[in-house]
């Protein structure tokens, strides 16, 4: 028996290469989102503290209250999320991404939702609408991996 050590390329259509692109390209803009204001809080004193996602991931003062140790925690999750979809989309040429793109969007949207609460700012939002639109160009990037494939 002779095995050959080729590997197996995938050959991806020129509507896949632009899906998984457009993908690329939305959660680079998903990334950038998490610099904008996601939420925020009212200390005790009465001021208004905004929060981004980057800000509460990356803090290197520490986290004054149990409240601000949450969001960080919540907000390391919409940090890292759309980088490792950002690098799937990138790198990856089968139809892995997509699961990933489904898992990201579903599981963000849902945190944004209903992981911040009623204190949502303008960054969560047009967050929130940007995983809508990544979702539908998912399910057309999977249709068109699938029916290539076929």
């Amino acid at each position: 028996m002779s095995y050959s050590s080729e590997k197996s390329k995938i050959v991806e259509s020129k509507k896949a290469k632009r899906l998984r692109i457009t993908l690329a390209v939305l959660y680079f803009i998903q990334v950038v989102l998490t610099t904008f204001p996601f939420t925020w809080i009212v200390d005790e004193s009465g001021n208004v503290k905004e929060f981004t996602a980057f800000e509460m991931a990356i803090r290197p003062s520490g986290y004054e209250t149990t409240q601000e140790l949450k969001l960080a925690v919540l907000f390391g999750i919409f940090v890292l999320f759309p980088i490792v979809c950002f690098f799937f989309c990138c790198l990856d040429k089968s139809f892995k991404k997509n699961f990933v793109s489904f898992a990201c969007c579903i599981v963000c949207a849902c945190l944004i939702t209903f992981g911040i609460g009623a204190t949502v700012a303008m960054g969560a939002i047009v967050s929130l609408l940007l995983y809508v639109l990544i979702l539908f160009f998912t399910s057309q990037s999977l249709l068109v991996s699938v029916s290539d494939n076929k």
